[in-house]
């Protein structure tokens, strides 16, 4: 018997979804002694890694339950975290630790507040639609226009009729994707089938976990 990669990889094809994959490169600000990334480092933001700016698109299948539940055997799952079964036809075949996925097929929702004017003032994911942006004056809720994300997550009200004032903290809500990071390899021995390019399995956890 010998497992077929051109089957696995038609039928993850098939029942897969769209991603987004941007590569991870460890910053050269990190220190000799510790590893620790440099604070106010304008390449990584004090991360530790920076990525590509430019996503490649690929495709990758989700593992089922009980590969899932096997992972959180090993007493290292977080809330959210799922298993890739990606296929050898896909870019994201070559992704490795720290790589960031973006669920092309996917969304969720989101609220979160900020402050008109402050330094902070981005969403710092990846935005489908913008759905409501209001604040409180006067001991009221006012609604106002809805802004435009730019593509670096900078909330632009410039062209909004109503909005809030300087140094107003607002909330904003939408739907957004989701964003993984590539956690853990899960490394399993194919030698016994002569090195063939058998489906990989990564662990992915949510990116605002990551650093954490």
């Amino acid at each position: 018997m010998q497992l077929s990669p051109a089957a696995f990889n038609g039928l993850l094809g098939e029942m897969g979804q769209a991603v987004a994959w941007r590569k991870a490169y460890a910053c050269p600000c990190r220190d000799d002694d510790t590893g620790a990334a440099r604070q106010g480092c304008p390449v990584c933001d004090a991360r530790g890694q920076f990525w590509d700016v430019v996503p490649t698109e690929a495709w990758t299948g989700l593992a089922g339950m009980r590969v899932n539940r096997e992972w959180a055997a090993y007493g290292l799952w977080e809330s959210g975290d799922v298993v890739f079964t990606i296929p050898s036809d896909s870019p994201l075949y070559a992704a490795a630790e720290f790589d960031r996925v973006v669920m092309s097929n996917s969304s969720e929702a989101f609220s979160v507040p900020r402050r008109r004017g402050a330094a902070n003032e981005t969403l710092t994911f990846p935005v489908v639609q913008i759905d409501r942006a209001f604040w409180i004056a006067d001991g009221a809720v006012v609604d106002g226009d809805l802004p435009v994300i730019a593509d670096d997550g900078t909330i632009d009200w410039s062209g909004a009729a109503t909005a809030p004032d300087a140094g107003v903290q607002y909330s904003i809500s939408g739907r957004k994707r989701q964003e993984y990071f590539i956690f853990r390899d899960l490394v399993q021995d194919r030698a016994h089938f002569y090195g063939l390019a058998l489906p990989r399995k990564v662990v992915a956890r949510k990116f605002d976990l990551f650093g954490r």
